[in-house]
């Protein structure tokens, strides 16, 4: 085959260039070490080799592993293979072990066969010419290409050079109208009033024709673009808009588009507004060199575009260990640079920080394990951003990977931050760390059995859930803050973002990138009005849609941002900025029933005018998952009010429509696209919205200034969820630090519960911003289960300190394991994952086998269902799972799960996440205790499986048993 495909190229190589071909021009930036990405079974880097004039590769990869590595190169959008007739490059390739050959050499177009095979691979330089024609059938819709081997040892470095397209020219390229139209505002984000006003750039030689739609298509102005480059419109309506360029002498793509929204400075705003968004842009607008429409920074434009969508408050991100990299002395960077620009528009922050300099810890990873230190930075910020702020909030879901310490440790650390914000900035809200996990996790309750309810004033959580299952989660957490005594909290979500457009269709000008289509900008702005009033109407007080700022995800597929990357908006800001502008000064009253396929919300205004937001049902309202969305079919439906007059709205862009009553009715259409109709009488909802009274954090008759942290020996082993440990012995030791984070001497005593403890002193005093450590060791008591809490109090000038709590076992000795044969079988599985799956067993490793790939920016997951054979399988009275698991390539694993799932359904059906410690590539063992907040007895299904970055995953699962009580 090798030796065929070398004639084949030799053969056309010989006959190339007669006639009219020639090199295209714009194949010479394929030669730029940027245009290639990673993609490689090991590590891999990419450069440039000056002495060589070439891109070089360089892998290794771990022993015994799959050996491969095809870095990808992607077309820009005005890079096309249409009418080329090859492609020519010469390459060559070293391996660790010159003698051991390679598997395959091979050429990849797009993500499928057939690949076309390359000469065997030499030291020295090889020029190849691939016939496009025998090697691809379309090579017009080719978009990307991979060039690489397989080598058979552990380290390969190749190079390529010279790489050439050929092919008949076929004009100039299409030039696209986003990068040669600019329009004269921030962000192209124009204020009502505002001259619309666009420059053509000088590159565009002879002036073309330009088209004028609404965000529907539709054709509303068209003309000839003026003699001096630049195109004043006359007034339009609030809206989104799109300009389109066209010329017999030059092909145009694509289109420069605009968004014309309320002025926020022509009515006071509302500085408790509901809608909110996550602007992250001290980490995500720094200078880009390799973006070449922006290559500065862009806080200037992002903090313009946030006045501009009419914000009163937006999230954003520091770093302690930036900020504080040695004790004492500070730097604030672009972070207090990004808070000026944001007051100065009068908008205040969130503000948060997930780490902390290695100083700051000491036997943690992540967390800061000095508390004065953690105290002393909280106060700095406090006193230094003073009268930026809306918010601080410490820690970012603390429930995932950005603390892997236990849950207690959070707990300690938040008791610290807080009251060192309090110190600096008495008045200022300060928000528990947002957790990831909607569903809320058993990390969760230990972290508020921690005592922390006295030390956060506002509940803060994340959810990138589907509109489906936002009454469902809505639901439990209500429930999770009423059983914690913290129902009074206000409700923030800090980070609300959507999967639902699924990754990016089109490829973004800046190598390696994709980019929503129009089409997926349109899903975005359907989903985010309906989102946002839906949370509302669900008891949330502030909502913050992830992210203003651009920025890509998951190897560049995900597209994230309500601005592109040359920092323009997409529709779904003017969608936002409608919300701020018509419903941020008024109050939800509730939900309104309209009929059946529809959704209602009313609202009252300052001057006690009724408000309503409606819409119909689409698959962005019913769905899961990725959906099919038809944006044709505008899910049309008509109701009718009891209303007589003429009365004005606004559709989900900003744009006003009126309507006129008919025989005391107002007939209406919704559409898939949310409406708001104003100036309306009292209108009275069908269910009224529940008002929940809210109050900050009172130390009550508490010393909050006692703080009790724990640095536990090897005797003790954390549990993959982090919500208790695994006491290996009896008489386990442990240092117990009491803090004092006050100005005056504190003197107590410490007590513990949950077992016998040797070498607690009588009395301790610890000095003001002082802490005293104490070696103990403990001997738990544990109930029949053999599950305990070690629980620490005490009492201080004669007040009481907050508890620290520590749930703990004991694995090896609590429980009895029962064999399930059954869930050995592959055949009792169901398959459940993101990509394509198999199930089988393994009769060399005796286990089963899962293996998944998955396409190109797809969230990877892969949690294959046991439905378990009820009655004989119930679980009742079963503590938890133990299993054997390893997985390749472990190290790609994000995060491995137990689902325990009440319900028969596939991807559904109320559940419990346990988290079981990542799989390594050896054979492990893994218990997975159930939380004591669910009945074992209703589980009917288990999903065992993980969540990883790799585009191939395999993982092997054995001897699973059920454990009991003794």
């Amino acid at each position: 085959m090798k030796i065929i495909a070398s004639a084949i190229i030799f053969l056309f190589a010989c006959s190339l260039l007669s006639g009219a071909e020639t090199i295209l021009p714009w194949s010479a930036g394929l030669n730029r070490p940027e245009r290639f990405e990673k993609n490689c079974s090991g590590a891999m880097t990419i450069r440039r080799d000056t002495r060589e004039n070439a891109i070089r590769f360089d892998a290794k990869f771990s022993r015994n592993s799959d050996y491969w590595c095809y870095p990808r190169l992607r077309l820009h959008s005005h890079e096309t293979l249409a009418g080329a007739t090859a492609i020519r490059f010469e390459f060559r390739a070293v391996q660790k072990d010159p003698a051991a050959g390679y598997l395959h050499a091979l050429v990849m177009f797009e993500n499928g066969m057939p690949y076309f095979p390359l000469p065997p691979p030499k030291p020295e330089y090889q020029q190849v010419t691939i016939p496009l024609a025998r090697a691809v059938k379309n090579p017009a819709a080719v978009r990307q290409l991979r060039i690489g081997m397989n080598p058979r040892s552990e380290e390969l470095t190749f190079y390529l050079r010279n790489i050439e397209v050929i092919g008949k020219p076929t004009g100039p390229a299409p030039c696209d109208v986003a990068e040669v139209v600019t329009a004269e505002a921030p962000g192209a984000a124009f204020l009502q009033g505002e001259p619309v006003r666009f420059t053509l750039k000088s590159s565009v030689r002879l002036l073309p024709e330009w088209t004028l739609k609404n965000w529907k298509g539709e054709v509303l102005r068209s003309g000839s673009w003026p003699g001096k480059r630049e195109l004043l419109l006359e007034s339009l309506p609030n809206g989104y808009y799109t300009l389109e360029l066209s010329s017999p002498q030059q092909p145009f793509q694509g289109f420069r588009s605009f968004a014309i929204v309320a002025d926020p400075s022509v009515q006071p705003r509302n500085p408790e507004m509901f809608f909110a968004l996550d602007s992250a842009q001290s980490w995500l607008a720094r200078p880009n060199p390799a973006n070449s429409r922006h290559p500065g920074d862009g806080y200037a434009v992002v903090s313009e575009v946030a006045r501009r969508a009419g914000l009163k408050t937006v999230r954003d991100r520091l770093s302690w260990g930036e900020c504080e990299p040695v004790p004492g002395k500070f730097n604030w960077r672009q972070y207090m640079t990004n808070a000026t620009l944001l007051s100065e528009r009068g908008i205040q922050l969130s503000g948060m920080y997930h780490d902390a300099p290695k100083w700051a810890k000491t036997n943690t990873t992540h967390l800061p394990g000095d508390l004065v230190a953690t105290y002393r930075f909280a106060k700095k910020l406090a006193e230094t951003f003073r009268g930026k702020m809306a918010v601080w909030e410490f820690w970012n879901e603390q429930d995932i990977g950005f603390a892997p310490e236990g849950a207690w440790d959070y707990a300690s650390a938040l008791k610290a931050a807080y009251l060192g914000f309090k110190a600096g900035d008495p008045d200022l809200p300060v928000a528990i760390g947002a957790f990831a996990h909607t569903h809320l996790p058993p990390y969760a309750d230990v972290v508020m059995e921690n005592g922390v309810e006295r030390y956060f004033d506002i509940f803060n959580i994340h959810t990138y859930a589907r509109l489906c299952e936002c009454p469902e989660l809505l639901a439990n957490l209500h429930r999770f803050l009423k059983q914690h005594k913290v129902a009074d909290r206000p409700i923030w979500f800090t980070e609300n973002g959507c999967y639902m457009e699924g990754v990016g269709k089109t490829d973004s000008y800046m190598a390696g990138l994709k980019a929503h289509s129009p089409e997926q900008e349109m899903i975005i702005a359907e989903f985010l009005p309906k989102m946002m009033v839906t949370m509302q109407s669900l008891g949330v007080d502030r909502d913050f849609i992830f992210v203003l700022s651009p920025y890509n995800e998951r190897n560049g597929f995900k597209d994230w941002g309500l601005m592109r990357r040359d920092y323009t908006v997409k529709p779904a800001f003017a969608a936002f900025a409608t919300l701020t502008d018509k419903l941020g000064n008024a109050t939800l009253l509730g939900s309104r029933e309209l009929g059946p396929g529809l959704r209602g919300f009313v609202y009252r205004q300052p001057d006690g005018s009724g408000t309503l937001v409606y819409w119909s049902l689409s698959e962005i309202d019913t769905e899961k998952g990725i959906p099919a969305v038809n944006l044709k079919d505008s899910k049309a439906k008509k109701f009718s009010l009891p209303l007589e007059g003429k009365f004005t709205g606004v559709d989900a862009f900003g744009t006003p429509f009126t309507v006129q009553s008919a025989n005391h009715r107002l007939e209406l259409t919704a559409t898939r696209m949310p409406s708001i109709l104003t100036g309306l009488p009292a209108l009275e909802p069908t269910t009224p919205r529940e008002i929940r009274p809210r109050k900050m954090a009172e130390s009550g008759e508490y010393d909050r200034t006692i703080v009790f942290r724990t640095e536990l020996s090897d005797d003790f082993k954390l549990l993959g969820d982090k919500s208790g440990v695994d006491i290996k012995r009896e008489d386990a030791a442990f240092r117990l630090q009491v803090f004092n984070l006050s100005d005056e001497t504190k003197s107590g005593k410490v007590a513990i519960a949950g077992g016998k403890v040797s070498g607690l002193p009588g009395t301790v005093t610890i000095p003001p911003f002082g802490k005293i450590e104490l070696p103990l060791k403990i001997t738990p008591d544990l109930n029949e289960d053999l599950r305990g809490e070690i629980r620490i109090t005490g009492t201080f000038n004669g007040k009481p300190a907050t508890r620290s709590v520590i749930p703990c076992c004991m694995l090896p000795r609590m429980s009895r394991k029962v064999v399930m044969p059954d869930m050995e079988d592959p055949g009792s599985w169901r398959v459940n994952s993101s990509g394509a799956m198999t199930i089988t067993f393994d009769h060399k490793e005796k286990a089963l086998r899962f293996q998944a790939k998955f396409s190109p920016g797809v969230d990877c997951w892969v949690y294959p269902e046991y439905l378990l054979q009820l009655p004989q399988e119930s679980l009742k009275g079963a503590l938890g799972l133990s299993f054997e698991v390893k997985a390749h390539p472990a190290a790609q694993v994000k995060q491995m799960l137990v689902m325990a799932v009440m319900g028969t359904q596939k991807e559904e059906g109320e559940s419990v996440y346990l988290s079981v410690p990542n799989p390594t590539e050896q054979w492990e063992e893994r218990f997975v205790l159930f939380a004591n907040q669910f009945d074992p007895d209703k589980v009917q299904q288990l999903r065992i499986g993980v969540n990883t970055n790799a585009a191939e995953i395999t993982y092997l699962i054995r001897n699973i048993k059920v454990l009991y009580a003794r």
